[in-house]
């Protein structure tokens, strides 16, 4: 049985440019994505666009826990990438690294989801 291999981290960001409550966009290895910071200082990364109907999250709000869609309000929780309304969809969640003052997200091999219309 083969070992999947680690994952690559690129820098991002300076951990300092990222507040609670705030999120921020992304190109890291020609991926688009957006970073937030939780409420409680955790760091997330999840797909650029909803799944909806691939508006992008970044034009929505952030209330430092869960991540609302500024098209048709879908809401989605930044700990699990999962919907909250409707609960049937997810965002791709990046692996994000923080070490010496910097944060680190790798985005190898992750597709953004799609959901219904």
């Amino acid at each position: 049985m083969s070992e999947l291999p680690a994952p690559r981290f690129h820098r991002v960001c300076a951990t300092d440019d990222l507040w609670a409550g705030e999120m921020k966009e992304f190109t890291v290895a020609g991926t688009t994505i957006v970073v937030l910071r939780t409420d409680d200082g955790s760091i997330r990364a999840v797909q650029y666009v909803c799944p909806h109907q691939d508006y992008p999250l970044r034009n929505g709000d952030f209330d430092g826990c869960t991540l609302t869609c500024g098209a048709h309000l879908w809401e989605f929780d930044v700990e699990t990438g999962r919907s909250i309304n409707p609960d049937d969809a997810k965002l791709a969640m990046y692996p994000v690294e923080e070490r010496d003052e910097f944060v680190y997200v790798a985005v190898d091999g992750i597709d953004p989801y799609h959901s219904h219309a």
